[in-house]
């Protein structure tokens, strides 16, 4: 396998024209003040901000809605944080024109966790048609509405395939994904070939990234599906109470991303990438950059702008010597459950001082899949 770099972005934007897309990776803080406030802000500011939240991809719907609305009307000032209620047990509600109504008059939009299939499943109508609902809320996003969402909630504003709840990074590497999710397997890796709402830019979203070791999983789904008409050869995860800021204009290809938490966001580039399935999945020059507070991304060029704040490690590092991984993706099958090892390997390479190279391994074995981490002077290749 091959990855690359590690890296950031950041913006400032305002309420208007401008488009504005906050992704967070799930398991979203109460305290986490720099995304609550961010969203607040985008949808017009403490006092003014009328915030839609839509929850359908929880099973508890209204429950959720109450959580968020204590949050963003309660804690973090928002004029308004007001249920949408359109959801797997309410589906003709997306046709109602009181509910269209209702999406009309708010500044911003939260989508909730839970599972991203039953935001399609809410939102569409037979043969994947578009909802007067759902062109509600996109019409409002074209307009300058924030559109935010956590976890499930981010993963389901892809426009290219949208990967289907759960699944391991070995699972895929092993035996591919596939296009029809069964629940009797949920180690496998399945996706939605239609892709999600199609709000987010040509990119492939995954959530829960790092901790979760999601890693494998992504760069196989990119390699699966990067030549089907929803396919993409970029991939974006975003770690657990963090958030990926996107803003663009009038092109969704050319957004600027920001990076704003606690953790990081890996985009992960194949468009250089050799795949070969011959034997077992083998997959050379992959690009990957780890992105953290502050850090910008242009994602028309691909370049990177690290936070001003931030030092340069070369002549800074650390250790003689990088790390290595018998638990590359944090197995869920081993007796200890490793948690951003691949984030953890990767930033021990950046930060040797001898080392071009480091390896890790997947704890499952038959077949046993390697990592190869290669440093040049700017980036790491796998």
């Amino acid at each position: 396998m091959g990855s690359q770099v590690l890296l950031a972005c950041a913006v400032a934007c305002v309420y208007g024209a401008q488009k504005n897309l906050v992704l967070v990776g799930g398991n979203l803080q109460e305290d986490n003040a720099e995304v609550y406030n961010l969203i607040v802000e985008l949808a017009g500011g403490r006092g003014n901000a009328k915030i839609g939240l839509v929850t359908a991809a929880n099973l508890d719907p209204e429950n959720s809605a109450r959580y968020y609305k204590d949050m963003f009307q309660g804690r973090y000032g928002a004029a308004e944080a007001t249920w949408i209620p359109v959801d797997i047990y309410r589906k003709e509600n997306n046709s109602d024109p009181e509910v269209v109504a209702l999406i009309n008059g708010m500044t911003g939009f939260f989508f909730g966790g839970g599972d991203q299939i039953h935001v399609i499943e809410s939102f569409y109508l037979a043969d994947r048609q578009e909802s007067p609902a759902l062109a509600a809320i996109r019409a409002k996003f074209e307009a300058g509405a924030v559109v935010s969402g956590t976890s499930a909630g981010a993963a389901c504003q892809s426009s290219a395939v949208m990967i289907v709840f759960v699944g391991l990074s070995y699972n895929a590497l092993a035996h591919g994904t596939s296009d029809s999710y069964n629940p009797n397997t949920p180690d496998e890796v399945a996706y939605n070939r239609s892709g999600g709402l199609g709000l987010a830019p040509g990119f492939v979203v995954d959530v829960h990234f790092s901790e979760k070791g999601r890693e494998g999983r992504l760069i196989r789904l990119l390699a699966d599906t990067r030549d089907e008409p929803n396919g993409a050869t970029l991939g974006v995860g975003v770690d657990e109470n963090t958030a990926l800021h996107l803003t663009w204009d009038t092109e969704p290809d050319s957004a600027i991303g920001t990076v704003v938490g606690t953790g990081g966001v890996m985009m992960v580039d194949i468009s250089s990438a050799a795949v070969s399935t011959s034997r077992d999945f083998d997959v050379t020059d992959v690009v990957t950059s780890y992105l953290t507070e502050d850090d910008r991304v242009d994602f028309a060029t691909k370049q990177v702008t690290f936070a001003p704040w931030k030092q340069g490690l070369s002549g800074n590092e650390r250790f003689d010597r990088a790390a290595s991984s018998h638990n590359i993706f944090g197995s869920p099958h081993a007796p200890l459950r490793l948690s951003r090892e691949w984030q953890r390997v990767a930033t021990s390479l950046f930060d040797s001082r001898l080392d071009k190279t480091a390896y890790g391994r997947t704890f499952e074995n038959n077949p046993q899949f390697q990592v190869r981490l290669f440093k040049t002077l700017f980036f790491v290749t796998v």
